[in-house]
C-alpha cells in the first residue's frame, strides 16, 4: 500500500486542488491521499472561509480519502510552524510514502537543498540575516537575501532561490522540506506543478482562478448569482455546494471586528505582548493609533509598515484575539472524515501510529496525556469562538464541538 500525504488549507476547495490529488496520484502512485486541512483559521491570519467539516466534504468530494484537521494554533501561523506542526501530524500516522506539494516549479530537488540549508545556517547565512534584519528588512526580504548571497547552489535548475521565495506555494514547500529533513523522516516530498491563476491572482476567469479569486467572489456584494462561481469548482464539489446553501457558511475576517475593537481596549498589555508574533514594536503602533480602528482590514493596513508584513500583523492581531501564545508540540490526529473505500488505510493508521487518533472528542481523555488535553481544550475552545461569530452572523443554532460528528462519503 501506498500513501500520499497533503498538507492544505482548501480555503476553500476547488479545481486546481483536485489537480493536485490526481497528480499526486500520478506521480507517486498512491493508493490512497490523506489530507491535513487547516482548523478554523488559516495560515495568513484569517478565519477560515468555510467550516472545516464543509471543507472536509469537499475534500472527500474531490479526491481525498482521509482528511485530518491541522487544528488552529498549528494552522494560524507563519510557515514554518505550519509546516513543521503538518509535517509532524503526517510522519506520526506511521504509513505515509509521500509528501505532495503544489508549487512555481516541478523540481523537488531544488526545495530539499534549500530545506537542508536552512536547517544548517551556515555563519555566512546567519551573518547576512542579522545585517539585513538591522538594515530595517522584514523578515521574509531579509531571509531572501541572506539566501541570495550565502546559498551554494548546485541543482540544475530554471528557479534560484530568490525566486521561490517570490511564492507563499513555494515558501511553503521548502518549510515542508526543511521539516522533513530535521525530523529525519521517511516521507519522500513530491512537488506538482501549479496550475492556472497564482496565488494572489483575484482574476476569477481561467479554468483554474485561485482561491482567492474565488473567496473575493463569493464575498462581493454586487455578485449577480453564485452560479458564476461553478467554473472554479470539480463537478461533484458543485454539486454539494449548490445543495449546501454555503452562501450561508461564509466568515471573514470582517466578521470578527467587533471583538477586535474590544481587544485593543481592554486586553492588558502583558496579555498582548506575550502572545505569538506581537513584537514591542507592533504593540506600541497598536496602542498608539487604536483610536482609528474602523474594522480589521482597515487598522491592518493602518499598522502596515516596511519591518512589519500585512500577514504577520494579521496573524499577531488574531493570536491576540485567540490567546496564543506559543506554538505547543503535536500531541494528537483529530480525524474529520474519511471515504467509505479507505478502511484499510484507517486499519494501518490504527496499527502504526505514534499519536492518539481521535475520532470522538469525548473519548479523548481517554487516550491523551494531561497536555495532550489541554492543548485539546484550547483548540475547542477556539473552535467555539469560531462557531459563536458564525452563529452571531447567520442566527444559527451553536454547535458544540463535542457533538460532531465525523463525514463519511
Amino acid at each position: 500500500m501506498k500513501v500520499a500525504g497533503i498538507i492544505a488549507e482548501y480555503n476553500p476547495f476547488h479545481k486546481g486542488h483536485a489537480y493536485h490529488i490526481q497528480k499526486t496520484r500520478e506521480i507517486t502512485g498512491a493508493d490512497y491521499v490523506i489530507a491535513v486541512i487547516s482548523g478554523d483559521f488559516v495560515q495568513r491570519g484569517a478565519p477560515a472561509f468555510l467550516p472545516k467539516h464543509f471543507r472536509t466534504k469537499m475534500a472527500l468530494l474531490g479526491g481525498a480519502d482521509v482528511v485530518f484537521e491541522l487544528p488552529s494554533v498549528y494552522s494560524c501561523e507563519s510557515a514554518e510552524y505550519f509546516a513543521r506542526r503538518g509535517v509532524e501530524l503526517l510522519d506520526g500516522l506511521g504509513c505515509v510514502d509521500y509528501l505532495s506539494f503544489g508549487s512555481e516549479t516541478g523540481n523537488v530537488s531544488l526545495f530539499q537543498e534549500l530545506g537542508v540549508f536552512l536547517n544548517r545556517e551556515s555563519q555566512q547565512f546567519q551573518t547576512a540575516l542579522r545585517c539585513h534584519l538591522k538594515n530595517g528588512l522584514s523578515y521574509p526580504a531579509a531571509r531572501e537575501a541572506a539566501l541570495l548571497s550565502s546559498f551554494p547552489h548546485k541543482t540544475e535548475a530554471s528557479v534560484w532561490p530568490g525566486e521561490l521565495l517570490s511564492s507563499p506555494n513555494n515558501i511553503l514547500g521548502i518549510e515542508y522540506c526543511k521539516a522533513l529533513d530535521s525530523i529525519n523522516s521517511n516521507i519522500l516530498p513530491v512537488t506538482v506543478l501549479r496550475q492556472g491563476s497564482g496565488y494572489h491572482d483575484e482574476n476569477l476567469h481561467g479554468n483554474y482562478p485561485s482561491a482567492s479569486a474565488l473567496r473575493k467572489a463569493a464575498s462581493d456584494q454586487n455578485l449577480s448569482s453564485f452560479e458564476e462561481l461553478h467554473s472554479g469548482f470539480p463537478e461533484k464539489v458543485w454539486e454539494f455546494l449548490k445543495t449546501s446553501s454555503w452562501e450561508n457558511q461564509i466568515l471573514t475576517e470582517q466578521d470578527f471586528s467587533l471583538l477586535f475593537r474590544q481587544l485593543l481596549y481592554f486586553a492588558s498589555p502583558e496579555k498582548m505582548t506575550s502572545c505569538q508574533d506581537m513584537s514591542q514594536e507592533l504593540f506600541n503602533r497598536i496602542r498608539n493609533t487604536r483610536d482609528k480602528y474602523e474594522n480589521f482590514s482597515q487598522y491592518v493596513g493602518l499598522l502596515k509598515t516596511k519591518e512589519l508584513t500585512y500577514s504577520r500583523i494579521c496573524r499577531a492581531l488574531f493570536h491576540a484575539l485567540l490567546d496564543i501564545h506559543e506554538v505547543p508540540p503535536l500531541f494528537y490526529a483529530r480525524l474529520l472524515g474519511f471515504h467509505k473505500t479507505a478502511g484499510p488505510l484507517l486499519q494501518q493508521i490504527k496499527q502504526h501510529s505514534a499519536l492518539p487518533i481521535l475520532t470522538k472528542l469525548a473519548d479523548a481523555s481517554s487516550v491523551l496525556s494531561s497536555d495532550g488535553e489541554k492543548i485539546l481544550k484550547e483548540n475547542i475552545r477556539i473552535s467555539h469562538l469560531y462557531e459563536s461569530v458564525f452563529c452571531e452572523k447567520y442566527s444559527r443554532k451553536f454547535i458544540n464541538e463535542y457533538t460532531r460528528q465525523l463525514i463519511i462519503c
